[in-house]
């Protein structure tokens, strides 16, 4: 298994996302994506992706930080091309596989939605350039998240669509453009409609993650979340399909390396 999305730099762990991640390869995960969400928590990805051949990271601006970029109106500010380019130093390093989480969290709207959207492109337009994958983060604003990308595309590589939640439709939508859907311990919850939207993708457009220390499965609901628990994530998704658990962590962690760890033909 291959803990997709997992942030083990989080304070949450106490200084301990080493020993988190030990915990988890004795439960069988074979490796983590560590995910970083703003240019702080990036560097901490790679200092972690630096200490284990089995950790990659990721770098990016969560949407929640899009002022870090752009200004209320969705100008890009000086301060932002300059966060950019520290962005692009980092996301060079061998160990970042990807640039994320980047998106629209129209939830929280921690930040201006103008400023959100100008985050994102900037962003993508990064991972274009560089030929990374992205890692998404969309929280109540699929339709806006569809309409964005169907004006923009996509960088070469694709991505992910990070704790996937969307309606059957996003699904065709995702899947007619080769993203992948992350599934995590929500898919475990008793009132979740993902089990629908995981049958109907089906198991080589899917990617298995926990987004520890946040959204624990079934039965640690209310804990904080391990890596280790993505064998309940597993056979979750192994029962709605109605395969082998063995079989869909093949092509899981499959589609993991193809996405984050293959390099492309004409690659740089």
């Amino acid at each position: 298994m291959i803990d997709s999305h997992v942030h083990l730099n989080r304070h949450e762990f106490s200084g301990a996302g080493l020993e988190v991640a030990a915990r988890a390869r004795v439960a069988g995960v074979r490796g983590f994506l560590n995910v970083g969400y703003d240019p702080a928590s990036s560097r901490e990805s790679i200092a972690l992706a630096e200490t284990a051949a089995d950790i990659w990271a990721t770098v990016g601006v969560h949407p929640h930080d899009a002022l870090l970029l752009a200004d209320e109106q969705g100008r890009l500010t000086e301060a932002g091309r300059e966060c950019l380019e520290a962005l692009e130093v980092l996301a060079r390093h061998p160990r970042v596989v990807a640039i994320g989480e980047i998106g629209l969290d129209y939830f929280r709207d921690l930040s201006p939605r103008p400023a959100q959207r100008a985050a994102l492109a900037a962003q993508l337009e990064l991972a274009a350039r560089l030929d990374k994958p992205v890692v998404f983060h969309v929280r109540d604003a699929w339709p806006e998240l569809v309409a964005f990308i169907n004006e923009v595309g996509l960088p070469p590589r694709g991505g992910v669509l990070h704790s996937f939640s969307g309606d059957a439709a996003v699904v065709d939508w995702a899947l007619a453009r080769g993203l992948k859907l992350g599934i995590g311990g929500v898919v475990t919850y008793k009132q979740s409609t993902l089990p629908a939207q995981v049958a109907l993708a089906g198991p080589d457009h899917l990617l298995l993650e926990t987004d520890a220390p946040w959204l624990p499965p079934v039965p640690h609901r209310g804990e904080r979340n391990e890596p280790a628990w993505l064998g309940l994530v597993l056979d979750k998704v192994a029962g709605i399909l109605q395969m082998e658990p063995g079989e869909v962590e093949r092509r899981t962690d499959a589609s993991f390396a193809a996405l984050f760890l293959e390099r492309k033909a004409g690659s740089p």
